[in-house]
């Protein structure tokens, strides 16, 4: 038994049982009640868990009403609290005493439905101001848990908030387990975790919660999910296309190479295990499960990632935790070995990065009043978080794979009708508004051509510069 616990059960008006030796060997014959003494002070060693299936264990003893007990400075004050839990109905009555005896709180823990649940406690350290105390109780297959605070001369009951909803306090007694983790010093974190068996693999998911004065709330940081142990990112979901391409894109001209261009994408669901790669290019799809991750070397951030098999090496540099800012692929040959990045826009504010060029273009390079040849004027207006554009009156999608030969964006409308328009860029300041017939394919879209001749289009209050 390690130093900073101690674990015993007193009764001495108890006759011994013959049989006690064989069934409980870590308790003495004479027991009655469990306590553990943890660290008081700072963010000593881990306090572990006690778990006491104690109406089991009192059962065995024939001591139906003995609470399970927990010790240790729960209030912060450089003393020790004493913290007792037995059923009473439906649910368990906590008693939290001092080192008197004196009884300081009460309060219900949740329970399952049923008799007589089994009891477990386990504390985490939150330092100077205490100890935390989750209270377990289960029956036929549930499980109940709260976590508790000492303070002020009351027991509150801590809300463990996973975003902006409350964590249940019964479920599944196999559905998750809980520890807390002390291995920082800092206040204990209290950590959910489960595993499960998926197509893919063994999803493994650890959701973390930092103590934050009256809750609990999920530390997204802390949190994790490992499919076979590789573990799967929470990063922003864009298109990454080779580079050279997307300084055609910043130029606005040329776009048509974006069509024949590979492309890559992070394909990832936590909930199904999927972490995937994902590149296309105009003759199919290669999807390459990752099956290992590592950090790139010092001064680098980013990981280091094999996928498929054969095995493909992927290095990805990270932005500001969650934006792959550059993609090197090697190992799959001539078609898909390249250098692969987001359309993004650095600034000293920060980064602005969009899933696709079409959001980037729908909202940097379009937005503006612009002048035909006839002093026509069109405004055009972006729409907020999607590549798309009020082009005038109509609201259309932006499409480069679409675009016939000889323009650079296809004009969708968005109400459904055909495309009857599109652009070719001509710099940043300048457009060509072209006319468009169009075909409808159901599985591939529309197939359009040009029909007709184009209509120039400045920007105006802008000094031109047109290739």
């Amino acid at each position: 038994m390690r130093k900073d616990f101690a674990a015993r059960i007193n009764d001495p008006a108890r006759p011994e049982s013959p049989d006690i030796s064989r069934l409980f060997s870590t308790f003495s014959p004479s027991s009655r009640a469990a306590s553990i003494r943890g660290s008081r002070r700072g963010f000593g060693r881990p306090t572990r868990a006690l778990v006491v299936g104690l109406s089991v264990c009192a059962a065995a003893l024939g001591l139906a009403d003995a609470p399970a007990s927990v010790t240790a400075d729960f209030s912060g004050a450089g003393g020790s609290e004493t913290i007792t839990a037995q059923p009473k109905g439906k649910a368990v009555r906590l008693e939290a005493r001092d080192a008197s005896g004196k009884r300081l709180a009460k309060a219900d823990a949740p329970a399952p439905a049923g008799r007589n649940p089994s009891i477990a406690f386990q504390t985490g350290s939150i330092g100077s101001v205490g100890t935390l105390l989750e209270v377990a109780a289960s029956s036929g297959g549930s499980v109940c848990r709260s976590v508790w605070r000492l303070r002020d001369g009351a027991l509150s009951k801590l809300p463990i908030l996973d975003g902006e909803k409350a964590v249940p306090d019964c479920e599944e007694s196999a559905s998750w387990t809980t520890r807390w983790d002390e291995s920082r010093n800092e206040p204990a974190q209290y950590l959910r975790e489960r595993t499960r068996e998926t197509p893919r693999g063994k999803l493994h998911e650890t959701r973390a919660f930092a103590f934050a004065g009256f809750d609990l709330r999920g530390d997204a940081k802390r949190s994790s999910i490992e499919i076979n142990g590789v573990p799967i990112p929470e990063w922003f979901d864009e298109q990454l296309y080779r580079k050279a391409e997307l300084e055609n894109l910043f130029q606005r001209f040329g776009l048509s190479a974006f069509r024949t261009a590979p492309r890559l994408r992070f394909e990832v669901d936590p909930e199904r295990g999927v972490f995937d790669v994902l590149l296309t290019d105009p003759t199919g799809e290669l999807r390459l499960p990752v099956t290992a991750s590592k950090p790139l070397e010092k001064g680098q951030t980013g990981v280091e990632l094999v996928a498929g098999n054969p095995p493909a090496r992927i290095s990805v540099e990270i932005a500001h935790g969650t934006v792959p800012e550059s993609v090197v692929v090697a190992g799959l040959g001539p078609r898909f070995d390249s250098s692969f990045a987001p359309a993004i826009h650095w600034s000293p504010a920060g980064i602005r990065v969009y899933a696709t060029a079409e959001q980037e273009l729908a909202q940097e390079a379009l937005p503006g009043s612009w002048a035909t040849e006839k002093d026509e004027r069109v405004v055009i207006e972006s729409i907020s978080g999607q590549g798309a554009v009020r082009f005038g009156a109509a609201e259309v999608s932006l499409r480069v794979d679409e675009a016939p030969n000889g323009a650079d964006l296809l004009l969708v409308p968005r109400d459904g009708s055909p495309p009857v328009w599109a652009l070719a860029l001509r710099g940043p300041n300048v457009l060509v508004r072209l006319p468009v017939a169009c075909e409808a394919h159901r599985e591939t879209g529309p197939d359009c051509r040009i029909s007709g001749a184009g209509q120039s289009l400045k920007r105006i209050g802008s000094q031109l510069n047109v290739r």
